[in-house]
């Protein structure tokens, strides 16, 4: 017998199976909305854009300024979807060209959080102030918690060598409050 030329045949029964996942994504648990108020907390709103901007309607008069005497501003910012919170930056983006540019200095003091409005007056922490004529300047950087409030004070003060002068009225200085989300 001649070995060489025996051979096996070999038969392999093949055997498989499948698994199959399947799964959604979406954002509905990661929604995330910052809104603000200048009305003390009474009216919460949107305010997207400069000309949807909120009105602050500083007490004591802010269109008839005397020197030395400071006007104030509560302004709140709340977090509603209660998923993240945020980082906060507070900028006045745009300078005002006239006689009052370099006469009116306004502050920012942060008050704290939750749902009641703190007074805003002079005993709040003031920062560093800034004359409405000076070119964008941020204000301040702040946090809110998801689902809570952060409330501020605005200061605008007219300083105490202003001219006698006729009435002048500023442009409208714009705030913006740039909301980032945060991780939850």
């Amino acid at each position: 017998m001649d070995a060489t030329g025996v051979g096996a045949a070999v038969t392999l029964a093949a055997w498989s199976d499948t698994v199959w996942g399947s799964s959604e994504f979406g954002t509905g648990g990661s929604s995330f909305n910052i809104q603000g108020s200048f009305d003390g907390g009474s009216t919460w709103a949107e305010y997207l854009t400069a000309d949807a901007a909120g009105t602050m309607t500083f007490t004591q008069q802010a269109n008839a300024l005397v020197p030395a005497e400071p006007v104030y501003q509560l302004v709140g910012l709340q977090e509603v979807e209660g998923n993240f919170g945020a980082d906060i930056t507070g900028t006045k983006t745009n300078a005002d060209t006239s006689a009052l540019a370099n006469l009116v200095t306004v502050r920012v003091a942060e008050l704290g959080t939750g749902a009641a409005a703190p007074a805003c007056g002079a005993g709040a922490p003031f920062g560093a102030g800034t004359t409405i004529g000076a070119a964008s300047t941020q204000v301040l950087s702040t946090t809110v918690g998801a689902g809570d409030y952060r409330w501020l004070c605005f200061s605008a003060e007219l300083a105490a060598n202003a001219p006698a002068t006729a009435a002048v009225t500023s442009t409208p200085i714009l705030w913006e409050f740039a909301a980032t989300s945060t991780d939850a």
